[in-house]
């Protein structure tokens, strides 16, 4: 764990503890701390209420955001970083299959962990006091199990997020599904409709960079379906092996990982793979660059292996920052030996020291061309054409003869 990082978490411990609080880091920072796994960020849950805890962090001079006040969560900055800390709690009926109608605070840990999804996410830890595991966490970690806290099919109709959160351990931490959890995901799958879409977004891209996701995929395909019956890696037993057969060769790298799931087969042409990858992505509330990036690899995945330095040039200049993960994803599918992809990164990076690739490298800009007599309307085709001119190497990207060039692209103002 990052020291920093231990630092604050282990102050805040101190503090509740000094004003006469049990508090406990719980969930993942103590399940990835037991997996010799890097620790991203420290949950405290505590038996303080929510304004105790303000209290306590204020009169220590440490600042205090109330972000979840009703579930009994407040954010606590300590050395610049942020620990969420949580009162202990029950929560009542779930009505919506996502958030609890209320919560009751309690003064029980075992009440706390009672109520949280799987078992390896419900350890708790202290210095003095050690480890508390009230239900087999360390057991099913030495195990490689995922299962559910009590009945599974509860904790999934409860909160229908837990199925995409079974998954994503799964596919992360490499362990399996224990049977009565797989039983109850397939069984309570169509919960998953009532899902915001930033959270199915969120749970995706974590989940299929796992090292185990392309069996969790081969095994669970089914229950993406309910999300995505039009998704193409879904269309056919052909589509469904593909994607699989991609996913086992491709890197743990979000975008080509999630182009694998829009490869172009019998089934799926590959426009009909683009506009579902549009759809998709807006589905899923990507952001704009993300959008592209990811319809960009969907849309080259089937584009020629550069064979010599022209065609390489243009397919950087299409790719400019999707080239790597381009070729990731013609590695998934085996387009590319391990020895060619190292040798097109080495020559892309030779490339891009020394050629000219953007309208910034070439020796004319606009000014020039105004300069030329160059009428202002055609500026921007003439800069484009002089460009790839330049990367298909019919001419030097030198600034007589890209005017010479412009010259004889020109056409007489009476055209336009």
């Amino acid at each position: 764990m990052n020291p920093t990082l231990r630092s604050a978490g282990l102050t805040c411990l101190k503090l509740l503890n000094e004003a006469g609080y049990e508090a406990w880091w719980v969930g993942g920072c103590v399940r990835d701390t037991l997996l010799s796994r890097p620790v991203q960020d420290v949950d405290v849950t505590t038996s303080a209420l929510p304004e105790q805890t303000i209290v306590c962090f204020r009169n220590a001079g440490y600042p205090v955001i109330p972000t979840g006040l009703k579930h009994g969560t407040v954010t606590v900055m300590i050395q610049d970083i942020p620990i969420e800390v949580t009162t202990y709690r029950s929560d009542s009926d779930y009505q919506d299959h996502r958030h609890p109608e209320s919560v009751r605070f309690t003064r029980s840990l075992w009440e706390d962990c009672a109520r949280r999804d799987f078992t390896i996410n419900a350890l708790c830890w202290h210095p003095d006091l050690g480890l508390r595991d009230y239900f087999h966490g360390q057991r099913d970690l030495k195990n490689k199990v995922i299962a559910c806290i009590g009945d599974p099919y509860q904790r999934f109709d409860e909160d229908a997020l837990r199925i995409l959160r079974a998954l994503r351990f799964a596919s992360t931490l490499g362990f399996a599904l224990n049977l009565g959890t797989r039983q109850a995901l397939f069984h309570q799958k169509e919960l998953l409709r009532v899902l915001s879409a930033e959270r199915i977004a969120r749970e995706m891209e974590k989940m299929v960079v796992g090292l185990r996701w392309p069996e969790i995929f081969a095994n669970n395909y089914e229950i993406l379906a309910v999300l995505f019956p039009q998704l193409p890696a879904l269309q056919s037993p052909q589509a469904i092996q593909k994607a699989f057969d991609a996913f086992r060769f491709c890197p743990p790298v979000t975008l080509p990982r999630l182009a694998c799931f829009f490869l172009e087969t019998e089934q799926t042409p590959l426009v009909y793979c683009i506009d579902q990858a549009q759809h998709w992505t807006g589905q899923l509330k990507f952001s704009n660059q993300n959008k592209k990036n990811l319809i960009q690899l969907v849309r080259y995945q089937n584009h020629p292996i550069p064979q010599d330095r022209v065609s390489l040039r243009l397919l950087i200049h299409e790719l400019p920052d999707r080239f790597g993960e381009w070729i990731q994803l013609q590695q998934a599918l085996n387009r590319l030996t391990p020895e060619q992809a190292a040798h097109l990164i080495a020559a892309s990076e030779e490339i891009r020291g020394h050629d000219c690739l953007t309208l910034k490298q070439l020796a004319i800009n606009g000014a020039d061309l105004i300069a030329a007599g160059c009428p202002r309307p055609q500026i921007s085709a003439l800069l484009k054409q002089s460009l790839n001119a330049v990367m298909e190497d019919q001419i030097p990207n030198q600034k007589a003869a890209l005017l010479r060039f412009v010259h004889q692209q020109r056409k007489p103002e009476h055209q336009e």
